[in-house]
């Protein structure tokens, strides 16, 4: 509602008083997702490493939202930046959800909870081919 009503020169705030909804709802995702965060690392241990890169991951992408918020105020207050420096924070965003998505299947298959089952032969029965199959079947 106050976006509108500031483009429309209806009241006289300054952009960052217009967008401090969007500045008080980023400190409340914060706050929530550092909760998050201390609960897998402390409560499941099993599950640290996993806590660590997804608290990596949001505290980047909000740094990252938070500057271009930022630079967008400035702009729109200032003209003090062009619109292709202002963007370059979501552009940044853009390319670590690339990266994430290429990424994180890897990493959370690693990580259901059950170590992979490892096949033993008994001594001196297994063939080369047997022993190339639990080989496959120990890497898969």
């Amino acid at each position: 509602i106050l976006i509108p009503m500031k483009l429309e020169e209806d009241i006289t705030v300054t952009w960052w008083t217009v967008l401090a909804p969007i500045w008080i709802t980023n400190g409340m995702w914060i706050y929530f997702r550092l909760i998050i965060y201390l609960r897998l690392h402390f409560h499941y241990t099993s599950r640290r490493h996993r806590g660590i890169l997804k608290f990596f991951w949001i505290i980047s992408f909000t740094a990252l939202l938070i500057s271009f918020e930022m630079l967008l105020c400035q702009h729109l207050q200032h003209r003090k930046y062009t619109l292709t420096t202002v963007f370059i924070p979501v552009f940044i965003v853009l390319a670590l959800l690339l990266i994430r998505s290429c990424i994180y299947p890897k990493i959370s298959r690693n990580y259901e909870g059950t170590p992979p089952i490892r096949r033993t032969n008994e001594a001196g029965s297994a063939r080369l081919g047997e022993r190339m199959n639990n080989i496959n079947n120990y890497i898969m």
